[in-house]
């Protein structure tokens, strides 16, 4: 979360921070496939409405209390044109079309910078729900009918096609309708593929795959923050910047940008640390996403998602003009105070009600 709100507060330096939405659905594509397969084989099919009374219960009540409270402070503090953004952003979000109605990466072909709008963040939230819609579906056609095995391995295929498709359409610098390439379905789909292939990988590993998954969790980490490395601000003083994007309002195909390269990269180096760590849980990088305060964040990271946009905005709407020292000093402390009391007064007393809904699986990985 904090490479997402550093993204979206100085894009100009960690531009390709972004990429922590790709990790997130690698991971997100990966856990949802896991306990649909998981759910199959130990009962025979998908429960469909209990998978979707979980997912609402988890993103729906406190999505529409930020959509409603931002509506309202948009009113009270906002100029005209703010409140005419924030309206516009509360129907796109709360219909899940945001990333269809303000497609994220317009700058790719623009020029410039990102838009700064209200709840820019919902377009990701919107890609995943229309993802799980469509998974959903598919792994139900596909595991009830008759010779699944063949079906499963025509899945698995069309969904390594896609991921080829969207990485080498957007290498040569093509975004795709309503710029989708930019909003990375290809990263859902690698956790897709990712959680077919675990699937299929014996449960008690082979010493020397436990080690191999193991020793190369670390480098491919490694990798992927280097990626990363090279479309920040701070490449710059080593001659290794990929500029992000045609900030003069060129096209894609004129040069050499981050994301024609970076999202597919990172992407890829997320698939196996995400699988070291399922499969090998005594390794480093395990033990540390296990540590208590990285739990911890964990556990709010919805509320810090849908939280620190609005906050900001409004914040600089309130005091921006009169006293932006005040607004920046405001931020952090009111934050932590928001997300502390959407959690505890939100998330936690209907998580218990989501938990009567859990399957075993479910509830283990808190999904």
């Amino acid at each position: 979360m904090l490479a997402v709100m550093l993204a979206h507060g100085a894009h100009d330096v960690f531009a390709s921070f972004a990429i922590s939405v790709d990790l997130f659905f690698v991971v997100s594509g990966f856990l949802i496939t896991t306990l649909l397969l998981e759910e199959q084989r130990a009962s025979g099919g998908i429960a469909l409405k209990p998978f979707f009374a979980r997912r609402a219960l988890r993103l729906l009540p406190l999505m529409y209390l930020v959509l409603a409270l931002t509506m309202v402070t948009a009113l009270l503090v906002g100029s005209s044109e703010l409140i005419r953004e924030t309206l516009s952003d509360v129907i796109a979000g709360g219909t899940y079309t945001y990333h269809v109605v303000h497609p994220v990466g317009a700058e790719m072909v623009k020029g410039g910078y990102p838009e700064t709008r209200p709840l820019v963040q919902l377009w990701s939230l919107s890609v995943e729900e229309h993802f799980y819609v469509v998974v959903v579906i598919a792994l139900l056609f596909v595991l009830g009918r008759k010779h699944a095995r063949n079906a499963v391995y025509a899945m698995i295929a069309v969904c390594v096609a896609a991921v080829l498709f969207i990485g080498g359409a957007r290498l040569t610098g093509h975004v795709g309708p309503f710029l989708a390439w930019y909003q990375r379905p290809d990263a859902l789909l690698v956790g897709v593929v990712l959680a077919f292939f675990n699937a299929h990988l014996p449960p008690e590993l082979p010493k020397k795959v436990s080690l191999w998954l193991r020793r190369g969790a670390l480098p491919a980490a490694i990798i992927g923050g280097f990626i990363t490395f090279l479309g920040t601000g701070f490449a710059k003083p080593f001659g290794l910047f990929v500029p992000w994007n045609p900030v003069e309002g060129g096209s894609l195909t004129d040069g050499w940008y981050w994301g024609r390269f970076g999202y597919s990269t990172v992407t890829l180096c997320a698939a196996f640390v995400t699988l070291s760590v399922a499969r090998v849980p005594e390794g480093p990088l395990a033990r540390f996403l296990s540590w208590k305060p990285i739990l911890a964040v964990g556990r709010r990271s919805y509320a810090i998602y849908l939280i620190h946009v609005p906050l900001a905005i409004m914040l600089e709407a309130a005091f921006g003009k009169s006293a932006p020292a005040l607004a920046a000093l405001l931020y952090l402390p009111l934050l932590v105070l928001l997300v502390e009391c959407a959690h505890k007064l939100v998330e936690k007393p209907i998580g218990r009600w989501r938990a009567r809904l859990n399957s075993p699986n479910a509830a283990a990985t808190g999904r």
